[in-house]
Protein backbone atom coordinates (compact mmCIF):
# COMPACT_ATOMS: atom_id res chain seq x y z
CA UNK A 1 0.00 0.00 0.00
CA UNK A 2 1.28 3.48 -1.03
CA UNK A 3 1.48 5.50 2.06
CA UNK A 4 2.09 8.58 -0.12
CA UNK A 5 -0.15 10.46 -2.36
CA UNK A 6 1.18 12.07 -5.71
CA UNK A 7 0.94 16.02 -5.85
CA UNK A 8 -0.07 17.47 -9.43
CA UNK A 9 3.44 18.29 -11.22
CA UNK A 10 2.41 21.96 -11.32
CA UNK A 11 2.76 22.54 -7.31
CA UNK A 12 5.69 25.05 -6.55
CA UNK A 13 9.32 23.42 -6.20
CA UNK A 14 12.07 24.11 -3.88
CA UNK A 15 15.67 23.54 -3.72
CA UNK A 16 17.71 23.62 -0.46
CA UNK A 17 21.58 23.67 -0.62
CA UNK A 18 23.38 23.32 2.91
CA UNK A 19 26.93 24.20 3.16
CA UNK A 20 27.91 23.54 6.82
CA UNK A 21 29.72 25.87 8.73
CA UNK A 22 30.05 28.50 5.56
CA UNK A 23 29.79 32.25 7.29
CA UNK A 24 28.15 34.83 5.73
CA UNK A 25 31.04 36.94 6.09
CA UNK A 26 33.61 34.11 4.33
CA UNK A 27 31.04 33.98 1.35
CA UNK A 28 30.80 37.62 1.14
CA UNK A 29 34.40 37.96 1.12
CA UNK A 30 35.15 35.28 -2.07
CA UNK A 31 32.17 36.87 -3.81
CA UNK A 32 33.92 40.29 -3.66
CA UNK A 33 37.36 38.61 -4.61
CA UNK A 34 35.89 37.36 -7.55
CA UNK A 35 36.03 33.75 -6.73
CA UNK A 36 32.34 32.98 -6.48
CA UNK A 37 30.65 34.47 -9.41
CA UNK A 38 27.70 32.45 -9.67
CA UNK A 39 27.18 32.87 -6.46
CA UNK A 40 27.17 36.64 -6.74
CA UNK A 41 25.51 36.35 -9.55
CA UNK A 42 22.68 34.56 -7.79
CA UNK A 43 22.71 37.25 -4.87
CA UNK A 44 22.31 40.01 -7.41
CA UNK A 45 18.78 38.64 -8.24
CA UNK A 46 17.81 37.28 -4.75
CA UNK A 47 18.58 37.85 -1.33
CA UNK A 48 21.55 37.29 1.21
CA UNK A 49 21.22 37.66 4.83
CA UNK A 50 23.31 36.52 8.12
CA UNK A 51 21.62 34.45 10.48
CA UNK A 52 22.12 33.58 14.12
CA UNK A 53 22.08 29.90 14.63
CA UNK A 54 21.16 27.98 17.95
CA UNK A 55 22.33 26.92 21.28
CA UNK A 56 24.63 25.05 21.77
CA UNK A 57 26.39 25.72 18.46
CA UNK A 58 26.87 22.03 16.80
CA UNK A 59 25.20 20.95 14.01
CA UNK A 60 23.15 18.09 14.29
CA UNK A 61 21.12 20.95 16.82
CA UNK A 62 21.38 23.59 14.37
CA UNK A 63 20.08 21.48 11.57
CA UNK A 64 17.51 19.66 13.79
CA UNK A 65 15.99 23.37 14.36
CA UNK A 66 16.31 24.19 10.49
CA UNK A 67 14.58 21.61 9.49
CA UNK A 68 11.96 21.31 12.11
CA UNK A 69 11.40 25.26 12.47
CA UNK A 70 11.97 24.16 16.50
CA UNK A 71 13.61 25.08 19.41
CA UNK A 72 15.68 22.17 20.74
CA UNK A 73 12.97 22.22 23.73
CA UNK A 74 10.74 21.29 20.74
CA UNK A 75 12.84 18.58 18.64
CA UNK A 76 14.49 17.50 21.62
CA UNK A 77 18.59 17.28 20.03
CA UNK A 78 20.66 19.28 22.13
CA UNK A 79 24.04 18.14 21.10
CA UNK A 80 26.32 14.93 19.36
CA UNK A 81 25.99 13.24 22.78
CA UNK A 82 23.02 13.36 25.50
CA UNK A 83 21.96 11.50 28.74
CA UNK A 84 19.49 9.14 30.57
CA UNK A 85 19.86 11.22 34.04
CA UNK A 86 18.75 8.46 36.42
CA UNK A 87 21.12 5.41 34.74
CA UNK A 88 24.07 8.25 33.15
CA UNK A 89 23.59 5.90 30.27
CA UNK A 90 25.35 7.36 27.24
CA UNK A 91 24.07 7.61 23.89
CA UNK A 92 24.16 9.77 20.17
CA UNK A 93 20.33 11.19 19.50
CA UNK A 94 19.16 10.70 16.42
CA UNK A 95 16.18 10.72 14.35
CA UNK A 96 14.06 8.37 16.95
CA UNK A 97 15.01 10.81 19.44
CA UNK A 98 13.61 13.81 17.37
CA UNK A 99 10.01 15.14 18.75
CA UNK A 100 9.44 17.68 15.96
CA UNK A 101 8.22 16.55 12.33
CA UNK A 102 10.82 17.34 9.58
CA UNK A 103 10.10 19.24 6.51
CA UNK A 104 10.34 16.27 4.79
CA UNK A 105 8.62 14.24 6.81
CA UNK A 106 5.74 16.97 6.77
CA UNK A 107 5.79 17.33 2.76
CA UNK A 108 5.76 13.64 2.74
CA UNK A 109 2.25 13.26 4.14
CA UNK A 110 1.41 15.62 2.11
CA UNK A 111 1.87 13.61 -1.45
CA UNK A 112 4.91 15.86 -2.24
CA UNK A 113 7.90 13.75 -3.71
CA UNK A 114 10.86 14.68 -1.28
CA UNK A 115 14.88 14.26 -1.75
CA UNK A 116 17.11 14.56 1.10
CA UNK A 117 20.77 13.85 1.04
CA UNK A 118 23.35 14.42 4.36
CA UNK A 119 21.62 16.29 6.33
CA UNK A 120 22.58 15.64 10.25
CA UNK A 121 20.23 13.58 12.69
CA UNK A 122 18.03 12.07 9.91
CA UNK A 123 20.07 8.55 10.60
CA UNK A 124 17.97 5.98 10.60
CA UNK A 125 16.15 6.84 7.83
CA UNK A 126 12.34 6.80 8.47
CA UNK A 127 10.12 6.56 5.05
CA UNK A 128 9.76 9.31 3.01
CA UNK A 129 7.54 9.67 -0.06
CA UNK A 130 10.95 9.79 -2.72
CA UNK A 131 14.57 9.29 -1.06
CA UNK A 132 16.62 9.89 2.22
CA UNK A 133 20.34 9.48 2.44
CA UNK A 134 21.55 10.18 6.07
CA UNK A 135 23.72 12.40 7.21
CA UNK A 136 27.50 12.04 8.74
CA UNK A 137 26.30 10.07 11.83
CA UNK A 138 24.83 7.38 9.95
CA UNK A 139 27.70 3.77 10.44
CA UNK A 140 27.46 2.83 6.88
CA UNK A 141 25.76 3.90 4.05
CA UNK A 142 23.90 0.00 4.30
CA UNK A 143 21.60 1.37 6.66
CA UNK A 144 21.86 5.07 5.80
CA UNK A 145 19.55 5.30 2.88
CA UNK A 146 15.70 4.96 2.96
CA UNK A 147 14.73 2.82 -0.10
CA UNK A 148 17.72 0.08 0.95
CA UNK A 149 18.43 0.12 -2.84
CA UNK A 150 19.96 3.78 -2.63
CA UNK A 151 22.37 2.43 -0.84
CA UNK A 152 24.34 0.17 -3.90
CA UNK A 153 24.00 2.85 -6.22
CA UNK A 154 25.59 5.29 -3.54
CA UNK A 155 28.20 2.64 -3.16
CA UNK A 156 29.13 2.23 -7.01
CA UNK A 157 29.31 5.70 -6.87
CA UNK A 158 32.19 6.37 -4.55
CA UNK A 159 29.66 8.03 -2.35
CA UNK A 160 30.80 8.96 1.55
CA UNK A 161 29.05 9.62 4.28
CA UNK A 162 31.67 11.17 5.62
CA UNK A 163 35.81 11.64 5.55
CA UNK A 164 38.00 10.70 8.14
CA UNK A 165 37.96 13.61 10.22
CA UNK A 166 40.71 12.09 12.64
CA UNK A 167 43.11 11.37 9.75
CA UNK A 168 43.07 15.09 8.94
CA UNK A 169 44.89 15.88 12.65
CA UNK A 170 47.67 13.84 11.41
CA UNK A 171 48.18 14.32 7.64
CA UNK A 172 46.42 17.49 6.05
CA UNK A 173 47.93 16.24 2.68
CA UNK A 174 45.86 13.18 2.81
CA UNK A 175 43.10 15.05 4.10
CA UNK A 176 42.85 17.35 0.90
CA UNK A 177 43.07 14.38 -1.18
CA UNK A 178 40.41 12.61 0.71
CA UNK A 179 37.88 15.83 1.27
CA UNK A 180 38.28 17.19 -2.73
CA UNK A 181 37.10 13.54 -3.49
CA UNK A 182 34.44 13.14 -1.36
CA UNK A 183 32.66 16.63 -2.55
CA UNK A 184 33.29 15.61 -6.15
CA UNK A 185 31.40 12.23 -5.23
CA UNK A 186 28.74 14.21 -3.27
CA UNK A 187 27.95 16.39 -6.49
CA UNK A 188 28.37 13.74 -8.83
CA UNK A 189 25.16 11.86 -6.50
CA UNK A 190 23.54 15.77 -6.27
CA UNK A 191 22.95 16.32 -10.11
CA UNK A 192 22.11 12.71 -10.42
CA UNK A 193 19.04 12.73 -8.51
CA UNK A 194 18.91 16.34 -9.44
CA UNK A 195 17.32 14.84 -12.76
CA UNK A 196 16.45 11.61 -12.04
CA UNK A 197 13.56 11.97 -9.58
CA UNK A 198 10.27 14.07 -9.90
CA UNK A 199 10.64 15.77 -6.69
CA UNK A 200 8.81 18.91 -4.98
CA UNK A 201 11.44 19.15 -2.34
CA UNK A 202 15.43 18.39 -3.03
CA UNK A 203 17.58 18.77 0.05
CA UNK A 204 21.71 18.21 -0.51
CA UNK A 205 23.86 18.93 2.66
CA UNK A 206 27.40 19.67 1.59
CA UNK A 207 29.37 18.71 5.33
CA UNK A 208 32.34 18.83 3.63
CA UNK A 209 32.92 22.46 4.33
CA UNK A 210 32.52 22.12 8.22
CA UNK A 211 35.41 19.47 7.91
CA UNK A 212 37.61 22.17 5.61
CA UNK A 213 37.25 24.91 8.34
CA UNK A 214 37.62 22.77 11.08
CA UNK A 215 41.36 21.58 9.99
CA UNK A 216 42.58 24.73 7.62
CA UNK A 217 40.79 27.75 8.62
CA UNK A 218 43.83 29.01 10.30
CA UNK A 219 45.98 28.37 7.41
CA UNK A 220 43.60 30.27 5.71
CA UNK A 221 43.54 33.35 7.84
CA UNK A 222 47.26 33.06 8.08
CA UNK A 223 47.28 33.17 4.23
CA UNK A 224 49.50 30.08 4.42
CA UNK A 225 51.36 29.20 0.81
CA UNK A 226 50.57 26.05 1.15
CA UNK A 227 46.90 25.53 2.26
CA UNK A 228 45.69 28.47 0.91
CA UNK A 229 45.39 27.81 -2.72
CA UNK A 230 43.41 24.74 -1.71
CA UNK A 231 41.29 26.67 0.20
CA UNK A 232 40.30 28.84 -2.13
CA UNK A 233 40.20 25.72 -4.83
CA UNK A 234 37.27 24.00 -2.83
CA UNK A 235 35.13 27.18 -2.51
CA UNK A 236 35.24 27.42 -6.15
CA UNK A 237 34.83 24.16 -7.11
CA UNK A 238 31.52 24.82 -4.95
CA UNK A 239 30.81 27.72 -7.36
CA UNK A 240 30.52 25.96 -10.28
CA UNK A 241 28.55 23.51 -8.70
CA UNK A 242 26.20 26.53 -7.40
CA UNK A 243 26.06 27.86 -11.20
CA UNK A 244 25.48 24.60 -12.82
CA UNK A 245 22.17 23.69 -10.48
CA UNK A 246 20.76 27.61 -11.33
CA UNK A 247 21.47 26.85 -14.48
CA UNK A 248 19.33 23.79 -14.47
CA UNK A 249 16.47 24.95 -12.34
CA UNK A 250 15.30 27.97 -13.43
CA UNK A 251 13.88 30.93 -11.90
CA UNK A 252 10.58 29.43 -11.61
CA UNK A 253 11.94 26.59 -8.65
CA UNK A 254 12.87 27.95 -5.49
CA UNK A 255 16.21 27.97 -4.62
CA UNK A 256 17.85 28.11 -0.86
CA UNK A 257 21.75 28.37 0.15
CA UNK A 258 22.62 28.63 3.29
CA UNK A 259 24.88 26.96 6.69
CA UNK A 260 23.87 26.08 9.95
CA UNK A 261 26.18 28.14 11.74
CA UNK A 262 29.53 30.46 11.26
CA UNK A 263 33.41 29.88 11.82
CA UNK A 264 36.52 31.42 13.15
CA UNK A 265 39.81 30.22 14.13
CA UNK A 266 40.26 28.06 17.03
CA UNK A 267 42.54 29.74 19.95
CA UNK A 268 41.80 26.64 22.51
CA UNK A 269 39.93 24.18 23.93
CA UNK A 270 38.51 24.71 27.39
CA UNK A 271 38.04 21.59 29.57
CA UNK A 272 34.75 22.45 31.43
CA UNK A 273 34.81 19.87 33.70
CA UNK A 274 38.84 19.89 34.97
CA UNK A 275 37.30 23.43 36.10
CA UNK A 276 34.54 22.25 37.75
CA UNK A 277 36.48 19.90 39.64
CA UNK A 278 39.05 22.61 40.32
CA UNK A 279 35.77 24.61 42.04
CA UNK A 280 34.90 21.49 44.04
CA UNK A 281 31.69 21.25 41.97
CA UNK A 282 32.58 17.38 40.30
CA UNK A 283 33.93 14.73 41.99
CA UNK A 284 35.52 11.16 40.40
CA UNK A 285 34.95 7.97 42.12
CA UNK A 286 38.27 6.34 40.32
CA UNK A 287 41.42 7.83 38.92
CA UNK A 288 40.34 7.71 34.96
CA UNK A 289 37.47 8.71 34.37
CA UNK A 290 35.48 8.61 30.79
CA UNK A 291 32.07 8.31 31.16
CA UNK A 292 29.36 10.11 33.67
CA UNK A 293 29.14 6.42 35.25
CA UNK A 294 32.35 7.31 36.98
CA UNK A 295 31.19 10.48 38.78
CA UNK A 296 31.34 10.27 42.41
CA UNK A 297 28.22 10.88 44.97
CA UNK A 298 28.59 14.60 46.31
CA UNK A 299 29.18 16.03 42.73
CA UNK A 300 26.79 18.84 42.21
CA UNK A 301 27.27 19.87 38.52
CA UNK A 302 28.78 18.28 35.66
CA UNK A 303 29.23 19.96 31.91
CA UNK A 304 28.69 17.81 28.38
CA UNK A 305 29.79 19.08 24.98
CA UNK A 306 29.63 21.91 24.06
CA UNK A 307 28.99 24.04 27.45
CA UNK A 308 26.19 22.29 28.34
CA UNK A 309 25.77 22.10 31.99
CA UNK A 310 23.59 19.84 34.31
CA UNK A 311 22.86 20.41 37.93
CA UNK A 312 22.79 16.93 39.85
CA UNK A 313 19.19 17.94 40.90
CA UNK A 314 17.47 15.54 43.71
CA UNK A 315 15.08 13.01 42.45
CA UNK A 316 16.23 14.08 38.42
CA UNK A 317 19.88 12.82 38.45
CA UNK A 318 21.95 9.82 39.32
CA UNK A 319 22.86 10.36 43.00
CA UNK A 320 21.45 13.26 42.86
CA UNK A 321 22.01 15.96 45.83
CA UNK A 322 21.15 19.50 44.85
CA UNK A 323 17.48 20.23 46.39
CA UNK A 324 14.72 21.98 43.84
CA UNK A 325 14.02 25.61 44.41
CA UNK A 326 16.53 27.65 46.04
CA UNK A 327 19.43 25.72 46.71
CA UNK A 328 19.26 24.66 42.72
CA UNK A 329 19.21 28.43 41.48
CA UNK A 330 21.91 29.21 43.98
CA UNK A 331 24.14 26.81 42.41
CA UNK A 332 23.06 27.78 39.32
CA UNK A 333 24.07 31.18 39.68
CA UNK A 334 26.92 30.74 41.51
CA UNK A 335 28.77 28.38 38.90
CA UNK A 336 27.42 30.94 36.16
CA UNK A 337 29.27 33.82 37.69
CA UNK A 338 32.13 31.53 37.87
CA UNK A 339 32.31 31.10 34.32
CA UNK A 340 31.79 34.64 33.34
CA UNK A 341 34.89 35.38 35.42
CA UNK A 342 37.01 32.61 33.66
CA UNK A 343 40.30 33.50 32.06
CA UNK A 344 42.67 31.42 29.58
CA UNK A 345 45.73 30.82 32.01
CA UNK A 346 47.80 31.69 29.06
CA UNK A 347 46.69 34.70 28.03
CA UNK A 348 44.17 36.05 30.76
CA UNK A 349 41.51 36.51 27.54
CA UNK A 350 37.98 36.09 28.70
CA UNK A 351 37.07 32.46 27.77
CA UNK A 352 33.03 32.59 28.45
CA UNK A 353 30.71 35.58 26.81
CA UNK A 354 27.50 34.96 27.95
CA UNK A 355 25.65 31.93 30.56
CA UNK A 356 21.94 31.27 29.24
CA UNK A 357 19.66 29.85 31.60
CA UNK A 358 17.20 26.71 30.13
CA UNK A 359 14.13 28.63 30.46
CA UNK A 360 15.54 31.57 28.55
CA UNK A 361 16.32 29.43 25.12
CA UNK A 362 14.08 26.22 25.80
CA UNK A 363 10.29 25.86 25.82
CA UNK A 364 8.61 22.43 24.63
CA UNK A 365 8.21 18.72 25.37
CA UNK A 366 11.52 18.51 25.69
CA UNK A 367 12.26 21.04 28.65
CA UNK A 368 12.51 19.05 31.38
CA UNK A 369 15.68 17.27 29.45
CA UNK A 370 17.48 20.46 28.45
CA UNK A 371 20.75 21.65 30.00
CA UNK A 372 20.10 23.55 33.22
CA UNK A 373 22.18 26.43 31.56
CA UNK A 374 24.56 26.75 28.61
CA UNK A 375 27.74 28.69 28.16
CA UNK A 376 28.14 30.52 25.24
CA UNK A 377 32.05 31.10 24.86
CA UNK A 378 33.92 34.09 23.36
CA UNK A 379 35.06 33.60 19.85
CA UNK A 380 37.86 31.34 19.33
CA UNK A 381 37.52 28.69 22.41
CA UNK A 382 35.39 25.40 21.58
CA UNK A 383 33.97 24.39 25.02
CA UNK A 384 34.75 20.55 25.69
CA UNK A 385 32.92 17.89 27.86
CA UNK A 386 35.14 15.45 28.41
CA UNK A 387 36.56 13.89 31.83
CA UNK A 388 40.19 12.99 31.34
CA UNK A 389 41.54 16.43 31.16
CA UNK A 390 43.85 17.92 34.13
CA UNK A 391 44.45 21.19 32.36
CA UNK A 392 41.62 24.03 31.81
CA UNK A 393 42.88 25.08 28.38
CA UNK A 394 45.50 23.96 25.38
CA UNK A 395 45.71 24.40 21.54
CA UNK A 396 44.42 21.36 19.03
CA UNK A 397 45.49 20.44 15.64
CA UNK A 398 42.20 21.46 14.55
CA UNK A 399 42.45 25.29 13.81
CA UNK A 400 38.81 26.46 13.07
CA UNK A 401 35.78 26.11 15.43
CA UNK A 402 32.05 27.17 15.31
CA UNK A 403 30.47 30.70 16.14
CA UNK A 404 26.61 31.57 17.10
CA UNK A 405 26.12 34.21 14.63
CA UNK A 406 27.50 34.50 11.33
CA UNK A 407 25.45 32.06 9.48
CA UNK A 408 24.28 32.37 6.30
CA UNK A 409 20.67 31.96 4.21
CA UNK A 410 20.00 32.98 0.70
CA UNK A 411 17.15 32.33 -1.60
CA UNK A 412 16.54 33.59 -5.41
CA UNK A 413 13.35 35.97 -4.63
CA UNK A 414 13.60 39.82 -3.23
CA UNK A 415 13.01 39.79 0.94
CA UNK A 416 12.40 42.69 2.60
CA UNK A 417 12.29 40.82 5.93
CA UNK A 418 15.62 39.74 6.71
CA UNK A 419 16.75 41.55 10.20
CA UNK A 420 17.49 39.14 12.60
CA UNK A 421 17.12 36.32 11.07
CA UNK A 422 17.02 32.71 12.94
CA UNK A 423 17.67 29.32 11.74
CA UNK A 424 14.23 28.16 12.86
CA UNK A 425 12.60 30.73 10.14
CA UNK A 426 14.19 28.45 7.54
CA UNK A 427 11.36 25.75 7.48
CA UNK A 428 8.54 28.26 7.56
CA UNK A 429 10.27 30.39 4.85
CA UNK A 430 10.51 27.85 2.73
CA UNK A 431 7.08 26.18 3.54
CA UNK A 432 5.76 30.05 2.71
CA UNK A 433 7.32 29.84 -0.51
CA UNK A 434 5.77 26.15 -1.42
CA UNK A 435 2.09 27.72 -0.64
CA UNK A 436 2.22 25.24 2.28
CA UNK A 437 0.23 26.26 5.36
CA UNK A 438 2.77 26.73 8.45
CA UNK A 439 1.74 24.56 11.64
CA UNK A 440 1.50 26.19 14.41
CA UNK A 441 3.89 24.52 16.78
CA UNK A 442 6.57 26.26 14.49
CA UNK A 443 8.75 28.86 16.43
CA UNK A 444 10.38 30.50 13.41
CA UNK A 445 8.57 32.73 11.19
CA UNK A 446 8.39 33.52 7.32
CA UNK A 447 10.70 35.49 5.85
CA UNK A 448 8.81 35.86 2.81
CA UNK A 449 7.87 39.43 4.18
CA UNK A 450 6.25 42.21 1.04
CA UNK A 451 8.76 43.88 -1.06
Amino acid sequence: MNLFRRTQKQDPRAVVIGLDGTPFTLATRLMDEGRMPHLRALVERGTMTQMESVIPTVSSVAWASIVTGCNPGKHNIFGFIDRVPLTYEMFIPSSKNMLARTWIELLSTMGKRVFSMGVPTTYPPKAVNGILISGFLAPDLQKATYPLQVARELEEMGYKIDIDAWQAREDKDLFLDEIFESLERRLEVMFKYLAQENWDLFVAHIMDTDRLHHFLWGEMEDEDPAYLPWFYRFYERIDRALGELAGRLGDDTMLMILSDHGFCRLKKDVHLNFWLRQGGYLQFANRSPKQLRDLAPGTRCYSLLPGRFYICLQGRERNGCVSPGAEYEALRREIADGLMNMRDPDTGEQVIRRVVMREEVYAGDAFEVSPDFVAVPMEGFDLKGGFEKEILTETSPVTGTHTVDNAMFYMNRKLSDTEGMQVVDVMPTLLDGLGVKIPDWVDGRSRMGKV
